[in-house]
């Protein structure tokens, strides 16, 4: 059959480029990716966009690369990975792979199946309507597992591991101990396996030459050759459209509307997209919280728009062996349905205006459909 990754790719660095690696240590069957379009779950625009991102990591060794659409690729980790978790088992893959702080295939097993437990929903029901965050809930789940320390690169692989359990889907889980700087850090060292969070710092900083050695060949030069995007560019807009949104009328898929009313409020005090950051950051709300609070609020994300999971798949690239298992796989009834023209993957209103917000965060703009446009690369 094949390995699946979901992932992100922002950019693709010599971590990525490992965890390949490893796989192809274990196994000569396809590696299929479902990565983040131009939004990604820590509420960030992508460095490179969703197709120059695919092909670095076709270069890299990945089979063929299908896009995780907005709103998944922006929400919280349980939609973001049963969003990705469903595609990869709708396009026949087996076989599910993702770097863990713990790499314990039973122990994350364990973890899972207790997040599935009716006692643990029930109590879960009682903690929600007084704290409704994401710590108050691990920690729940710690105490229910009998496991105490649920560490932040757990997190994920426990969401698609409940994926897999509570849908019944035919997927092993293939845990790859997570080597270097943890995901949050800002330095990078030699040696080490960078975070892509720390690859962002340096390009944010315009040093190429410093992240030379922590990326392939073919991340660096297309860091070289195409142009970067940044948020900042659009700070002027986002304010604009915050201020002028309706407090009441809203919807957004948000739990916490006081998130959002604060959101708002605090719109009309700040003149730039920095500084209303900054107000907003507390102990209870993180800079992932308020930008996927944020961006919702901007593209208008409804409670609905999560309710139903994808039901295509647009393709970003391939090579030829990916071509011929998603040829394959096509012929399969009731899967993923694969389309290559991003019009013929019946994107959302949601996944439209992303995009088109995405093309003014370059210094270069692009036209609000150009992305709509455009075909899978091809290797």
């Amino acid at each position: 059959m094949a390995f699946g990754i979901i992932c992100e790719y922002n950019p693709f660095h010599n971590g990525h480029l490992r965890q390949i690696n490893e796989i192809k240590k274990l196994s000569d069957e396809p590696i299929i990716c479902v990565m983040s379009g131009n939004f990604t779950q820590r509420g960030e625009i992508a460095v490179l966009d969703k197709y120059t991102r695919a092909k670095t990591a076709l270069c890299a060794g990945a089979d063929a690369v299908l896009e995780l659409p907005v709103p998944f690729s922006i929400a919280s980790a349980e939609y973001f990975a049963s969003a990705g978790v469903h595609i990869l088992n709708g396009v026949g893959v087996d076989k599910l792979c993702f770097g863990s702080e713990s790499a314990d295939a039973e122990r994350l097993y364990k973890i899972a199946r207790t997040a599935c437990s009716e006692e643990f929903l029930a109590e879960c029901e009682s903690i929600s309507k007084k704290d409704g965050n994401a710590a108050a809930y691990f920690e729940l789940l710690a105490r229910f597992s009998g496991e105490s320390d649920i560490l932040s690169n757990d997190i994920l692989g426990i969401e698609y591991t409940k994926a897999i359990i509570k849908n019944n889907y035919p997927m092993q889980i293939y845990p790859i101990k997570r080597e270097g700087s943890a995901y949050r850090d800002t330095e990078l060292s030699a040696g080490e396996h960078p975070s892509a969070r720390a690859i962002r710092q340096a390009l944010l900083e315009n040093d190429l030459d410093k992240i030379a050695d922590f990326v392939p060949y073919a991340t660096l030069e297309a860091l070289k050759r195409e142009e970067i995007s940044d948020i900042q560019r659009i700070s002027d807009g986002v304010i604009l459209s915050l201020r002028l949104a309706d407090a009441e009328r809203t919807d957004v898929a948000v739990s916490d509307r006081g998130l959002v009313n604060r959101i708002l409020s605090l719109s009309h005090e700040c003149t730039d997209l920095a500084e209303l950051e900054a107000k907003l950051q507390t102990k209870k709300y993180t800079k992932s919280a308020i930008r996927r609070a944020m961006f919702y609020i901007l593209l208008g994300v409804k409670r609905s728009d999560l309710a139903f999971l994808p039901t295509h798949a647009l393709l970003l690239g391939a090579n030829a062996r990916g071509r011929e298992y998603l040829a394959a796989v096509r012929k399969n009834e009731g899967g993923v349905k694969i389309v290559t023209k991003p019009v013929d993957a019946e994107p959302s209103d949601v996944a439209k205006r992303a995009d088109a917000l995405y093309t003014m965060c370059f210094e270069n703009k692009r036209e609000s459909g150009f992305y709509l446009k455009k075909s899978p690369v091809i290797i």
